[in-house]
C-alpha cells in the first residue's frame, strides 16, 4: 500500500516547484543581462596612458580572458544564492502552511474521538469563519442527523422488542400449561409442541439479544471483575451444551482484573463459548485461554470446526450475518451473538477478531483493557 503524503508537505512541494522555477528563470534572465552589459562595455576601445604619453589599445582576446573568471564566480554565486532562497523559501511555506493547517487539524483530533454516544454533542465552532468553520458547521449538521437516525432506529428496535415480548411469554406458558396438563394425545401433537417450544425459545433468544443490543451506549456501572473467574464460571454453565453436542472443553486461565460491567462482559463470555460448541465438529475440543500481556487481558476460544472464510471474518460481526444460514437455523442462531460480543468489547474500551486456529477451525480473540493498579 502505498503511502500517501501529507497535504502540508502536498502544498510544500508544489510552492517549492514554483519558487524554484521563478529563481531559476530570475537567475538565469539576470546572468543573461550581467553577460550582456559586460560585452557591450568590452566593446568600448581601451586605450591606456602610457608614460611617455600616447595609448596603446589592448586586444579584445586579453580583455575577454581577464573578465572570465569573474564572470564564472558571478554566474556560481547567483546559482548559490538560488539554492539557498529555495531552500528557505521552503522552510518558510512548510511553516506557514503547518500554522495555516492548524484549525484543520484540530478539527481531525475532535472528529477521530467521536463515537455514536455523543454524536448529538455538537463541535464549537471557530469565529474565524473561514473554510474550517464551514466544514465544522456541516459536520455539526451531519452528526445531528445521524444522532437523530440511530435515536429513531433504537427506539423502534426497543418498542418491537418488548412488543414481541408478551406474546412469547405467553405462548411460553400455553405451551408448558399444555403439556402440563397431559393433552398430548398423539404423537403428531407431541412433535408440534416441541416444534412450537424450540421455535419459541429461539424467537425470545432472538428478542433478549435485540434489547441487549441496543442498549450497549455506554457502561451504567463500572467495577473492578475477575475475568478469569468469570470465565471458568461461564464454562461450567455451558458444559452441559458441551455434552450435548459431544464436544469436550479445555480451559486455561491467568488470573486478571479488568474494570467493567460483570454482566455484560459475562454475556460476551458466554456468546463466545456457545459458538465454538455449536459450531464445533462431533468428538472436537473448544480450547479456552485467557491470560494478561501488553496491558490488556486476552482471551481465546478455539474450536476445531469448518473455520470461517477469510472474506467473511468482519462480516461475522454484523447483526443478522451468517456464514451458513441452514446451519445456523438448524442451530438455533439468530445472528445477534457476535455482534453483541463485540459491541460489549468496544463499549470496554477492547477489541475483538476471529483468526484461524492452530488446530484448524476458528479462533476468536478478545482483548480488554487491564485495571490500573495503584501504587
Amino acid at each position: 500500500m502505498r503511502r500517501s503524503i501529507s497535504l502540508r508537505l502536498r502544498v510544500t512541494l508544489v510552492c517549492g516547484v514554483l519558487l524554484a522555477a521563478c529563481c531559476l528563470l530570475l537567475t538565469l534572465s539576470h546572468n543573461h543581462y550581467a553577460y550582456e552589459m559586460a560585452d557591450a562595455i568590452q566593446a568600448i576601445p581601451l586605450q591606456p596612458s602610457l608614460p611617455m604619453g600616447g595609448a596603446e589599445s589592448v586586444p579584445m582576446e586579453e580583455l575577454a580572458m581577464a573578465t572570465l573568471p569573474a564572470r564564472n564566480t558571478f554566474r556560481a554565486q547567483s546559482l548559490i544564492a538560488m539554492a539557498v532562497i529555495v531552500a528557505v523559501g521552503c522552510l518558510m511555506v512548510y511553516w506557514l502552511t503547518g500554522k495555516a493547517l492548524s484549525p484543520l487539524r484540530h478539527l481531525d483530533e475532535q472528529i477521530r474521538n467521536r463515537t455514536a454516544a455523543d454524536l448529538n454533542r455538537p463541535l464549537p465552532v471557530p469565529s474565524s469563519g473561514d473554510e474550517v468553520a464551514g466544514l465544522t458547521v456541516s459536520f455539526n449538521q451531519m452528526s445531528q442527523n445521524l444522532s437523530a437516525a440511530f435515536e429513531q432506529q433504537k427506539r423502534f428496535s426497543q418498542s418491537a422488542a418488548h412488543e414481541l415480548r408478551t406474546p412469547l411469554a405467553i405462548l411460553k406458558t400455553r405451551i408448558a400449561l399444555f403439556r402440563k396438563k397431559g393433552l398430548c394425545a398423539t404423537p403428531e401433537t407431541a412433535r408440534l409442541l416441541d416444534v412450537l417450544e424450540e421455535q419459541t425459545n429461539r424467537l425470545s433468544d432472538l428478542v433478549g439479544d435485540l434489547l441487549a443490543l441496543t442498549n450497549l451506549d455506554e457502561l451504567e456501572h463500572s467495577e473492578s471483575i475477575d475475568a478469569a473467574q468469570l470465565l471458568s464460571r461461564t464454562a461450567e454453565s455451558l458444559e452441559e451444551l458441551a455434552r450435548e453436542h459431544r464436544v469436550s472443553l479445555h480451559l486455561e486461565t491467568a488470573p486478571g482484573t479488568v474494570p467493567g460491567n460483570r454482566t455484560l462482559l459475562e454475556r460476551a463470555f458466554f456468546n463466545l463459548v456457545e459458538n465454538a460448541i455449536k459450531y464445533n465438529r462431533p468428538d472436537g475440543t473448544v480450547t479456552i485461554r485467557a491470560c494478561c500481556e501488553d496491558g490488556e487481558f486476552r482471551v481465546e476460544v478455539a474450536d476445531q470446526g469448518i473455520g470461517i472464510p477469510r472474506e467473511f471474518r468482519e462480516q461475522i460481526f454484523e447483526p443478522f450475518f451468517r456464514v451458513d444460514k441452514s446451519r445456523s437455523r438448524q442451530l438455533g442462531g439468530a445472528g445477534l451473538g457476535l455482534p453483541l460480543v463485540r459491541a460489549v468489547a468496544r463499549l470496554h474500551g477492547g477489541r475483538v477478531w476471529a483468526e484461524d486456529a492452530p488446530d484448524g477451525g476458528t479462533r476468536f480473540v478478545m482483548t480488554l483493557p487491564r485495571e490500573k493498579q495503584s501504587l
